[in-house]
């Protein structure tokens, strides 16, 4: 989700100047009027700036597919309307799920198969703010390893839509993976071809199939 850096006036984004500390919320100009330093915004955000507010706050009807399950009969609550399971009529309450910190903990358990790193750059071309978890090895400490990302902090105001963007994901990379296990023949030169090609790798035609 793009967000417009350069618009007018700067909103809430928290952001201040980084030569006086004067908050910019709401200035007319990308130019401090504490100190008169030029204002380069795309340079002061960071990767937990909150630039938007959240897709999802989970009480959306019908539920968007958010990976939730019914607690009753263990069925999938995506296209739910009001607070009531589509599959079995039991009632549920969204608020069970929704973290009670100011923060959530997104780890390789609410990420499944899907890597830290990837999820990293998912969040962040999506404008969901974050903070960067890193974990040390004894051989990272030792070896002047740079540290890698184990897990990423979240406001728990973007739970929702972060499970939202997870379930998204799964289903792309299972559809890629799905598609590659199936093969097709070229009909003009006859070579076997991976699922996702579109053009024989061998005489680039295309697919007719």
């Amino acid at each position: 989700m793009d967000v417009d850096l350069t618009q007018l006036p700067i909103p809430d984004w928290g952001l201040t100047c980084p030569g006086c500390g004067y908050l910019l919320r709401g200035l007319p100009t990308h130019r401090c009027p504490e100190c008169g330093e030029p204002i380069a915004v795309e340079e002061l955000v960071r990767c937990w700036t909150r630039l938007r507010a959240p897709r999802f706050t989970g009480h959306e009807s019908p539920l968007p597919d958010l990976g939730l399950r019914c607690p009753t009969c263990g069925e999938p609550l995506a296209g739910a309307v009001g607070s009531a399971c589509g599959h079995c009529g039991a009632g549920f309450q969204i608020e069970g799920w929704q973290p009670r910190g100011a923060w959530f903990i997104v780890d390789s358990e609410l990420c499944g198969r899907l890597p830290i790193p990837g999820v990293q750059a998912l969040l962040a071309g999506e404008g969901v703010p974050y903070f960067p978890m890193t974990e040390m090895t004894v051989g990272d400490i030792y070896g002047g390893r740079s540290m890698m990302v184990a897990r990423l902090r979240v406001p728990s105001e973007f739970y929702f839509e972060v499970r939202w963007l997870l379930e998204n994901a799964r289903r792309d990379v299972e559809a890629a993976r799905a598609g590659e296990q199936k093969q097709w023949r070229c009909a003009h030169c006859g070579e076997v071809n991976p699922g996702h090609f579109e053009v024989c790798w061998n005489c680039e035609r295309a697919n007719d199939a």
